[in-house]
């Protein structure tokens, strides 16, 4: 596979692993309002603080593939 092809294969892959951040991020967001509503206020910030903490360690393997894609783009 010639470099130009490899590229738009990477440059694709990055843009769907993007839109999967988009859509979990607004879930997290969604989760956050719902948690807001419907929690008791004695509760709410342990609730917060375990929903950002599943948050971090759901996107994270898709933020560190972003990163090494782009790393190979711009070594290549």
């Amino acid at each position: 596979m010639d470099k130009a092809a490899n590229d738009n294969r990477v440059t694709e892959l990055i843009s769907i692993l993007s839109t999967t951040l988009a859509n979990i991020d607004g879930e997290y967001e969604f989760e956050l309002a719902r948690i807001r509503v419907t929690a008791k206020p004695n509760l709410r910030a342990m609730i917060v603080d375990t929903v950002r903490q599943r948050h971090f360690e759901r996107r994270a393997p898709y933020v560190r593939q972003i990163a090494e894609l782009r790393k190979r783009t711009s070594q290549g």
